[in-house]
C-alpha cells in the first residue's frame, strides 16, 4: 500500500526540539539581540513608530533564527546563509498556521516578512550586513514576492469565475504551456478542424520537427522527443487531446478550456497538465545506466532544495561524490527545465512559486475582501473537486480474511505505563505499521524513525531517504516477515532528538478479526504531545502543569494553551479518536 502523507498541525515550537534545553545557538541569538536592541530602537524611532512596535520586530526575528540555528550553524546574528533563512521563515510560518484560522496564519506571515524587511533595512544602513549584495536583493525579492495564491499581491478584486483567471496569469506564460498549446494543436488537426493525427512510432519524432521553431530548438533530438513525450501524457490525462481507435488523436473534452486557461475547468485542466509532466519529468528512469540514475537523483535534488528556498548555486565547484559527467548532465538536466520556465533564471536554482506549489500540497487559502469565509470556503471546495484526487493509499475493495496480528505497543520509560493494543492485518507493511503507530499517538509524522530487530545491534528498517544509512528500507518487508508467532518482538524509535521508543510484541495471531482494520481494542493514558522533550520531558512538563507554584508553571502552561489544550488528563484515553485516525489513514 502506498503511503499517504498528510498535513496535520504541528506541535512544539520548530526552532526547539526539545522543552526546557536551551542551544549554544539560541544562546548566541539572545545575546546578539539583546545587544542590538538599543540601537535598534532608536534606528527604529525616526520613523514614528513607537518602542513597542520595534520590539515586535526583534522578537520575530529572533524566533525566526531560533528556527535556523536548530537546523543550521549560525555564526551570529547578522550573518546567514539567506537560503536557509527563509526555509526556516517558512517553516515558522507553516508552524504557525497548522492551528491559528487561515486569516490569522495569513497575518503572520505579513508580520514575519515585514519585520524581516524592516531588520535588512537596519543591517544596510548599519553598515552590518557581511554577505553579499545580491543575496540582501534575494532575501528581499522573497519577502516582496506574491505567493501563488496572494490576491493582494495580484491587485484582484474578484468578481465569480474570475478570480482563476488571474490565478492563471502568471501560470500561462510558461514556455511550457505555450509549447503545449502548439502540441495540442498539432495533435487535432492536420491542415485544419479535420479528423487528427495516428499516434505511432513516427508520432513524437513528427511533432518535435513541426514544432521545432519555438522553445524546442535550443534542445537536442533526444530532449526534444523527451519534452514532447511528457507532454502528451500530460495532453492525455487532462483530456486535452484524446485517443480514438485505431491509434487516432481528436481534440479531447477540454480541449478549449486549455487553450484559453480561464475559469475553473481551466485552472483544472492546467493543474492536471502540470502534475502529469512534472510527476513525469521527475520519475525515476526505467534506465538502469548509473549515470542516467545518478544524473536523475542530482537533478532531483537540487529541485527539493528550490521548493525548500534553499537552491543550489549554479556556478558551484563540483561535489567530489559526483563524477564531471554527472555533473554536467545533471545541469543539462536542470537547463531544460529552466528553458520550460519551471525553474527560475538567476545564480541559483529557485523555482517559482505556483511551480513550487504543483510539486508540494496546493492548499492555500483563496482569500479576498469582497467574499466572506463561507462563499471562500464554497469557492475553494468547488474548485479542488473538479482536481484529481490526490490520495495515494489505496483503499481495500474487499473486506480482509487473512490472519491478523494482535499487538501491544509500549511506549517505553513512562511511569505510569503508556501503551496500546491494535490489531494489524499481516499483509501491511513496516510502512504501514509506522503509519499506525503515529495514529495510535497522536504523533504527525514530523520526525524521523526507524524499526529495528534483534535488539540494539539488529538490522534497522526505515524510509528510503538517501541521508539515512538503514539496513533495509521499511516498504520492502511485510510485518508478517518479522513478526509470525506470540512473543516475536520489534522496536520501534521516533524522533531522535526526543528519543521516543516504542516496543511492539505480538500478543496474539488470530485467524481473522471482524470490523475496521487496523484497529484499536484497548490502550492506557494520553500520548505525550511531540516535541515535550522525551519522557523525561513530558514528565517534568506535567509535573509544571499541575502545580501552579512550580517554576516553569506559566510557560508551560501557555505552550499547552498554544497547542489548543488548556486542561490536560494524563490518565485520558479514547479508542474512538485513535480508531478515527486509523480509518481516515486506511
Amino acid at each position: 500500500m502506498a503511503k499517504n502523507k498528510k498535513k496535520q498541525p504541528k506541535q512544539g515550537h520548530p526552532g526547539r526540539s526539545q522543552h526546557g534545553m536551551v542551544s549554544v545557538g539560541q544562546v548566541k541569538i539572545d545575546r546578539g539581540i539583546d545587544a542590538m536592541t538599543p540601537k535598534f530602537v532608536r534606528w527604529y524611532s525616526q520613523f514614528d513608530v513607537d518602542t513597542e512596535t520595534s520590539l515586535v520586530v526583534l522578537a520575530a526575528v529572533r524566533e525566526t533564527l531560533y528556527g535556523y540555528a536548530d537546523s543550521a550553524p549560525l555564526d551570529s546574528v547578522t550573518e546567514f546563509d539567506v537560503r536557509l533563512l527563509f526555509a526556516a521563515m517558512e517553516e515558522l510560518i507553516e508552524f504557525q498556521s497548522g492551528f491559528e484560522p487561515a486569516e490569522q496564519a495569513e497575518q503572520m506571515r505579513g508580520l514575519i516578512h515585514m519585520a524581516w524587511a524592516d531588520y535588512l533595512d537596519y543591517l544596510e544602513e548599519m553598515g552590518l550586513w557581511e554577505k553579499s549584495n545580491q543575496d540582501l536583493q534575494w532575501l528581499r525579492s522573497k519577502l516582496e514576492g506574491p505567493s501563488l495564491f496572494a490576491t493582494d499581491d495580484l491587485e484582484v478584486s474578484a468578481a465569480p469565475g474570475e478570480l482563476e483567471d488571474l490565478l492563471l496569469t502568471d501560470i500561462t506564460k510558461l514556455p511550457l504551456v505555450h509549447l503545449a498549446r502548439n502540441f495540442a494543436q498539432w495533435c487535432a488537426n492536420e491542415t485544419g478542424p479535420v479528423q487528427g493525427r495516428i499516434l505511432d512510432e513516427d508520432f513524437i519524432p513528427n511533432a518535435a520537427k513541426a514544432l521545432s521553431d519555438g522553445v524546442l530548438k535550443t534542445f537536442n533530438t533526444e530532449q526534444a522527443e523527451q519534452v514532447l513525450t511528457f507532454t502528451f501524457m500530460g495532453l492525455l490525462r487532462a483530456e486535452v487531446v484524446a485517443l480514438e481507435a485505431p491509434n487516432q488523436l481528436s481534440a479531447g473534452a477540454r480541449f478549449s478550456e486549455f487553450q484559453k486557461s480561464t475559469g475553473e475547468v481551466g485552472f483544472a485542466t492546467i493543474y492536471m497538465f502540470m502534475q502529469t509532466f512534472l510527476d513525469s519529468y521527475l520519475e525515476m528512469p526505467e534506465d538502469t545506466d548509473p549515470l542516467v540514475v545518478e544524473t536523475w537523483g542530482l537533478a532531483n535534488l537540487w529541485i527539493l532544495e528550490g521548493i525548500e528556498a534553499m537552491g543550489h548555486e549554479v556556478a558551484e565547484p563540483r561535489d567530489e561524490q559526483f563524477s564531471a559527467s554527472v555533473w554536467e548532465a545533471a545541469h543539462q538536466r536542470m537547463a531544460v527545465l529552466r528553458t520550460l520556465g519551471l525553474v527560475e533564471e538567476g545564480e541559483y536554482y529557485s523555482l517559482p512559486g505556483f511551480v513550487a506549489a504543483f510539486l508540494t500540497d496546493v492548499d492555500e487559502e483563496i482569500e479576498d475582501e469582497n467574499l466572506d469565509e463561507q462563499q471562500l470556503d464554497s469557492k475553494w471546495d468547488e474548485l479542488m473537486a473538479l482536481l484529481p484526487d490526490e490520495s495515494q493509499r489505496l483503499k481495500r475493495e474487499e473486506p480482509y480474511t487473512g490472519k491478523v496480528l494482535q499487538l501491544k505497543l509500549g511506549l517505553q520509560a513512562t511511569k505510569p505505563p503508556i501503551w496500546r493494543r491494535v490489531l494489524v492485518p499481516m499483509d501491511l507493511h513496516l510502512g504501514d505499521l509506522h503509519d499506525i503507530i503515529q495514529a495510535s499517538f497522536d504523533w504527525y509524522d514530523g520526525h524521523l524513525h526507524e524499526f529495528r530487530s534483534g535488539g540494539y545491534k539488529g538490522t534497522s528498517y526505515g524510509p528510503e531517504i538517501e541521508e539515512m544509512e538503514y539496513d533495509e528500507v521499511e516498504d520492502a518487508f511485510l510485518v508478517s516477515e518479522l513478526l509470525k508467532a506470540e512473543k516475536d518482538r520489534l522496536d520501534y524509535a521516533y524522533d531522535f532528538g526526543d528519543g521516543w521508543e516504542v516496543r511492539i510484541d505480538v500478543e496474539k495471531v488470530l485467524d481473522s478479526a471482524e470490523g475496521q482494520l487496523p484497529r484499536c481494542t484497548g490502550g492506557r493514558r494520553m500520548a505525550p504531545i511531540e516535541d515535550s522533550g522525551g519522557p523525561w520531558g513530558w514528565a517534568e512538563m506535567l509535573k509544571a502543569m499541575n502545580d501552579s507554584a512550580h517554576a516553569e508553571h506559566g510557560e508551560v502552561s501557555e505552550w499547552f494553551e498554544e497547542m489548543g489544550m488548556e486542561e490536560i488528563d494524563p490518565a485520558a484515553f479514547s479508542i474512538e479518536e485513535i480508531n478515527e485516525a486509523l480509518e481516515l489513514e486506511f
